[in-house]
């Protein structure tokens, strides 16, 4: 009987969630994987004529076990402030500076907090328990009794991350990994899923990315440069793993898209460099991984 309930009032919650809105205030508890939403997405929303209140709280690699331990030590230490906080109201940075988790979430009345495991724990579903669930019930819901918590999906590496032969699978397998990991989660939780991860993959096999011996093929991951050896084999030079400027216009599109409830194939807003054509196919797809389709 409790499961059921549990299921009819998730069903509910998500539902009501999923209306659609002109006017969110978002709080975002991550890492390098949800700071890069602060470079595009309050454009995409001004363009769209909504109402965006963003704040980005980083520390790079940050995992959910880290977040509840600086949720703990910020509750008893309020001097600890380990957090690199951006915020952005109406695509406007309004403050920058230092914080911890507690003081922002009693800082604004939130719609949403997001959150998310760190990339190289995200395939295991083994790393997000008891961690997250602390973080929500301790915290998020204590502080932000409001705000609806959301879960961010990362994405899988690109195939030059020496990471993935150590973890002794490849790319399609982390992410199939990760889906499955963050799927089970929330629907634990009743949480919806902001599907960053899923549009990665359906962007490189839509476009289809085809990777090179010295370039990314055109995925929205990885900006290091090539350089060729006294062997005559290229090696990136740089990041390999995070999103590139086109990624971070797609990442911007489909969090709009998911928690506007937006249809962001009619975005007037693409930054200046990018081809017309990209734009288009970019927001087709950011609304093909909300919908979920393939």
């Amino acid at each position: 009987m409790k499961k059921i309930l549990f299921a009819v009032l998730a069903s509910v919650s998500w539902l009501c969630a999923a209306e659609e809105r002109d006017s969110l205030n978002v709080l975002m508890i991550g890492n390098s994987f949800s700071v890069s939403l602060v470079r595009q997405m309050p454009q995409v929303a001004k363009s769209m004529g909504l109402k965006l209140d963003l704040a980005s709280l980083y520390i790079g690699g940050c995992s959910l076990e880290r977040h509840f331990a600086n949720c703990e030590k910020g509750m008893a230490d309020r001097g600890f402030k380990p957090y690199a906080m951006k915020r952005f109201v109406d695509g406007v940075k309004v403050d920058e500076r230092k914080v911890n988790i507690p003081e922002m979430l009693s800082a604004v009345k939130w719609d949403i907090v997001t959150i998310q495991q760190a990339s190289h724990l995200s395939w295991d579903i083994k790393t997000f328990r008891p961690f997250a669930d602390d973080l929500i019930k301790n915290y998020i819901r204590r502080l932000a009794p409001q705000a609806e918590v959301v879960v961010q999906e990362t994405w899988s590496y690109t195939p030059w991350d020496a990471r993935l032969a150590k973890w002794g699978f490849d790319q399609n397998e982390m992410y199939a990994r990760l889906h499955r990991a963050y799927g089970e989660y929330a629907r634990s939780q009743g949480l919806r899923v902001i599907p960053m991860g899923a549009a990665v993959q359906l962007w490189r096999a839509r476009l289809p990315v085809v990777y090179t011996g010295n370039s990314f093929g055109g995925d929205v991951c990885g900006s290091a440069k090539f350089e060729k050896g006294a062997d005559g084999k290229w090696t990136p030079k740089g990041d390999v793993f995070h999103l590139n400027k086109s990624g971070e216009y797609l990442q911007a599109l489909v969090w709009t898209a998911k928690l506007f409830d937006a249809d962001v194939t009619n975005c007037p807003y693409a930054p200046a460099w990018m081809e017309a054509s990209a734009a288009t196919k970019m927001k087709q797809v950011a609304m093909a991984a909300v919908r979920e389709e393939r």
